[in-house]
């Protein structure tokens, strides 16, 4: 078990199982963190297995669309999505550049069709290489999405889009907001999960680790 132990003045000792396997943890100075990692060690040793499994996953090819498309190395980016197979060229920029152009097709129809049935009207739609999330909502109504989003099942980008447009009339996570994203995605909890699972396949996943060294 890859231990890394952060000390910080927090109130409350926090746990987490990075995707990568590493076990951390923040807590206050004077902390015993051994028996914090004792008792909860049951729940540890299920994380771990997890992130083995998804792993395998992971390393199937690359994500798109929720699917594993074979990874061929050539001259120019391109996702071909009647042979499932995906070019990676060797330049990062030009890589991301060709998954930006493709997500772009797939996000701004889900905008325009969810944007007047939410009644908002959102500024302008960026798609951006992040670590961190997969997309927010600036206070001038603009909105950004993480190229990532290419990877996983539509489905779930429906939920990122609906999610997003919601900030639009609640710029935070209250109860009335929530209840905005439920209205036009019913099974908003699953989709979270789900989210968060794909999100670890990504950072497991040997060419999304290549596109990312870069951020």
């Amino acid at each position: 078990m890859r231990l890394r132990v952060r000390r910080r003045p927090v109130k409350y000792a926090r746990l987490e199982v990075r995707p990568d396997g590493t076990v951390v943890v923040t807590a206050p100075d004077g902390f015993d963190v051994d028996n914090l990692i004792k008792r909860h060690r049951g729940w540890l040793e299920a994380k771990l297995v997890e992130i083995d499994g998804l792993r395998e996953i992971a390393e199937s090819g690359f994500p798109i669309n929720g699917e594993f498309y074979q990874v061929i190395q050539g001259r120019k980016a391109k996702v071909h999505t009647r042979f499932k197979t995906v070019v990676l060229s060797p330049s990062r920029d030009e890589v991301l550049l060709c998954l930006k152009k493709f997500l772009r097709k797939e996000l701004l129809p889900l905008v325009e069709k969810y944007a007047p049935e939410m009644g908002v009207n959102p500024g302008k739609v960026y798609i951006r290489h992040q670590k961190s999330r997969w997309g927010s909502c600036s206070p001038r109504g603009n909105l950004n999405f993480n190229v990532r989003l290419v990877a996983i099942p539509p489905e779930l980008r429906n939920y990122v889009v609906i999610h997003e447009l919601a900030h639009l009339k609640h710029m935070n996570h209250s109860k009335a907001f929530w209840e905005l994203v439920e209205r036009f995605y019913p099974d908003y909890k699953t989709a979270r999960k789900e989210l968060k699972r794909w999100w670890s396949i990504i950072e497991l996943n040997p060419h999304w680790r290549w596109l990312s060294e870069s951020i």
